[in-house]
């Protein structure tokens, strides 16, 4: 799970506050309640934070115009900019390791400075530099920067370095002085690779994990860093990668790589926090100029002992009003007369004529491992673009409906087509008719989705998209001068990962405007998007759901944002209330400024009235509305509907329309986007919740009257979709049709309804024609009834 702690909307998972320098290590050290960072810079800079959120600056070790003197004595090429520190906390004293060095030259140093506390004492640095610790020279097989400092269980300290040449080695040093333990000792080397560098060691358990750049940095979103890790028994290595591969010939496990606006991660430090362990890294932003900045991650552990940190991003775009994002982190745009439309049962899709219009995302969308969407292809020449991520006609992604031999296709080369890697489907898309397409990249393995079903499969894939280094993203438009699209688009789904098959199918099957989902009787991260809860507080999870004791402080922190998007929003739960006090929050949305909430959105199942209440304040437009007598004691599937475009509100309960408001309901996008909560108010000031709540549910959309019978009909941890079965006779045959998104459903048959009645599932299989799936089964001599299941 990536967790990058600011405030944002709800799919954002933002940096850390700050910009950092190119070669910057990211480590974190805690001293008492403060959290430390020193980066790359004139003086070496140091951040400081109480909540690793917002960070602010702690002055410098050294003045920042005058380095100590032995540095340019050393490297000539100096020019006070002191690259990559790493510190550790040793009996009593901080060491603090940084780099002497010019662009591109081995001749380099690594000094030490030490200081009994880390912050100025009465504005006066307490740093003492110490020195040279080690050096390098033209002609070396190392290269003396990026120092990374571990101090082992038994006391031990062991300085790891290195930066291209022959790659990374490491030394031990005195615990007393921090200073090499044996001078004359030849350094032990541990990795290499053509471009390698930013070290750093750990250990967990019994084995030590040695973590090292491939590729290069310092070139903004140009950048090609990518995180790598071996491990080993001994901090001396060997250090192997999960195949057994020696770090030393070239092996390394995909740790961290460009993911999203995530660009070049680099200089990787884990960092320990009790139970958890987290890494901090730098990395190039892509949506602000590829400017360096600090992210943090949680770190997960395999079963078998090795980290995971994927970077657990997603946009979503469902394109109802504009092609916004739903956490508004990566807009697009529609150019040309791309427009939207309503499409029937389906809310609205973006429409192009194939007349030149083409919707544009932004460049660092490319850089994921699952894309996914709907659409409805009105046929055309071959080569017309669902999407083409690249830049230019040698570096792109993209999936066409057609190719030349007649096949759905997606390719990915950054070598032109010679270079391509293929993955076609065994036909081509068909036309006139809504199905469902994706596209996912694992470590070495592709896979091409139609309607929810593996359809074609690479193994010993060495190509994924970030590699494309892609500048223009089009849905439409192809990076050749190819036929524009011509048909519909819709719920388009960008994932930082690569989702598994359960998930795909999750996606194709769900209603195609579903944001965000978290089934609390499964657990508590969001099944659809990202915005995974921040904090789960006095709440216990079980196969009932999330339950609210009534304790204080009980609640559900989300990221906030959940619904803060122009479009309709539906919010839906399935819940079993207690007996509350009035003022106890279901939920609450909205901002707090100057101790007041502001732009808030919320549901109280019991007011001082005695009626159930939603309400809503924000854009200068409010309103209380009462839904009916207050929910003390009653299992409920409620669904509240915010219709900006519309001026109304509506909200369901138990799948029956309770309140219909029609007036000024202002543009979602001014909803606070600082706090998301279940089971307490913005303040906290509310009376707790007694509650289960089992499903909650967040829609980039307005569900209709049917589909939210459906839903209630279908209960909490099902993907419901309204349905419709039509039937005619045509000469001895019954042919039964049923819409084309409806997928996963299966026609089943009896001859008897009640108690007598065995419904029995149909051998054969629907075929997919004019929107519709359609099947002809021979007229049956006697009643018979027919139904749709999943």
């Amino acid at each position: 799970m990536g967790l990058f702690l600011s405030r944002g909307s709800a799919q954002a998972q933002e940096p850390l506050t700050g910009s950092l320098g190119a070669h910057d290590p990211s480590s974190m050290i805690q001293a008492g309640d403060r959290y430390y960072v020193f980066t790359t810079g004139r003086g070496i800079p140091i951040k400081v934070s109480t909540n690793r959120l917002h960070w602010s600056s702690a002055g410098t070790v050294f003045p920042v115009d005058r380095a100590p003197a032995w540095t340019t004595n050393a490297v000539p090429q100096f020019d006070g900019t002191f690259w990559a520190p790493d510190v550790v906390y040793v009996e009593g004293r901080y060491l603090l390791y940084y780099s002497v060095s010019s662009w591109g030259s081995q001749v380099s140093a690594i000094g030490l400075a030490t200081s009994p506390t880390i912050e100025p004492v009465q504005g006066v640095s307490p740093w003492t530099d110490q020195g040279p610790v080690i050096q390098s020279r033209v002609g070396d097989p190392y290269n003396c920067i990026d120092p990374s400092v571990f101090r082992d269980w038994d006391g031990r300290l062991w300085l790891v370095f290195g930066s291209y040449w022959q790659g990374i080695y490491i030394v031990e040093l005195d615990p007393q002085t921090g200073m090499r333990l044996q001078p004359s000792a030849p350094p032990v080397r541990l990795a290499w690779n053509d471009q390698i560098e930013a070290a750093h060691l750990t250990r967990r358990g019994p084995y030590y994990y040695l973590f090292v750049n491939w590729g290069t940095c310092c070139a903004g979103i140009d950048s090609t860093y990518q995180i790598r890790v071996g491990r080993a028994l001994s901090p001396t290595g060997p250090f192997r990668d999960r195949n057994g591969v020696d770090l030393v010939q070239r092996g390394g496990e995909v740790f961290l790589e460009s993911s999203g606006r995530f660009v070049g991660p680099g200089h990787a430090a884990l960092f320990h926090d009790g139970s958890l362990s987290w890494v901090t890294f730098h990395y190039y932003d892509g949506l602000d100029r590829g400017i360096p900045k600090l992210g943090m991650a949680r770190v997960e552990w395999t079963s078998d002992g090795w980290p995971v940190a994927g970077l657990d991003w997603n946009a979503f775009y469902s394109l109802e009003t504009d092609a916004r994002d739903h956490g508004r982190l990566y807009d697009g745009a529609l150019h040309n007369g791309a427009r939207l439309e309503a499409v029937p049962d389906r809310g609205q899709a973006a429409r192009l004529n194939g007349t030149g219009e083409y919707v544009s995302l932004p460049t660092p969308l490319a850089n994921a491992r699952t894309v996914a969407f709907w659409a409805r292809w009105d046929g055309g020449p071959n080569w017309q673009r669902f999407l083409d991520f690249g830049d230019g006609t040698s570096r792109y992604f993209f999936l066409t409906p057609r190719a030349d031999n007649g096949r759905l296709r997606c390719a990915l080369t950054t070598s032109g087509p010679a270079g391509e890697l293929r993955l076609d489907a065994p036909m081509a898309f068909p036309t006139g008719s809504w199905a469902h397409v994706a596209v996912t990249f694992e470590s070495r393995r592709a896979v091409l989705y139609f309607n929810g079903i593996p359809v074609a499969i690479r193994s010993n894939v060495a190509l994924l998209p970030w590699q494309i280094q892609a500048r223009s993203n089009y849905l439409g438009l192809s990076q050749w001068p190819d036929p524009s699209y011509r048909g519909w688009i819709d719920s388009l789904r960008v994932h930082g990962r690569a989702l598994t098959a359960t998930e795909v199918q999750r996606l194709a099957w769900v209603h195609p405007a579903l944001a965000h989902w978290y089934d609390f009787a499964v657990d508590t991260r969001d099944r659809i998007g990202t915005a995974h809860p921040r904090a789960l507080i006095g709440v216990t999870q079980s196969s009932d759901g999330l339950v609210f004791h009534g304790t204080s402080e009980a609640s559900v922190e989300f990221p906030g944002g959940l619904i803060s998007v122009s479009h309709p929003v539906t919010v839906e739960c399935f819940v079993r209330f207690g007996t509350n006090l009035p003022g106890a929050r279901l939920f609450e949305f909205g901002d707090v400024q100057r101790g007041s909430p502001v732009r808030w959105v919320q549901f109280v199942p019991r007011t001082a009235s005695g009626t159930a209440r939603f309400a809503f304040s924000y854009s200068g437009a409010g309103a209380q509305l009462d839904v009916g007598p207050a929910m003390d004691g009653q299992e409920m599937h409620l669904v509240c509907v915010l219709d900006s475009t519309a001026g109304r509100v509506t909200v369901y309960t138990n799948g029956v329309q309770a309140l219909v408001y029609e007036g000024v309901v202002p543009s979602l996008l001014g909803v606070g986007t600082e706090r998301a909560y279940l089971g307490r108010s913005l303040l906290g000031d509310s009376p707790p919740l007694r509650a289960v709540v089992r499903d909650f549910r967040v829609y980039g959309g307005r569900l209709t009257p049917e589909e939210v019978r459906a839903n209630a009909w279908a209960g909490p941890g099902q993907a419901a979709l309204a349905v419709k079965l039509a039937m005619d006779r045509r000469d001895a045959t019954l042919r039964l049709r049923w819409p084309a998104y409806a997928l996963g459903f299966q026609l089943e048959s009896t001859d008897a309804l009640g108690g007598a009645g065995l419904w029995m599932r149909q051998p054969y299989g629907p075929v997919l024609r004019d929107d519709f799936w359609e099947l002809t089964l021979p007229l049956p001599t006697g009643p018979q009834f027919h139904r749709l299941r999943r």
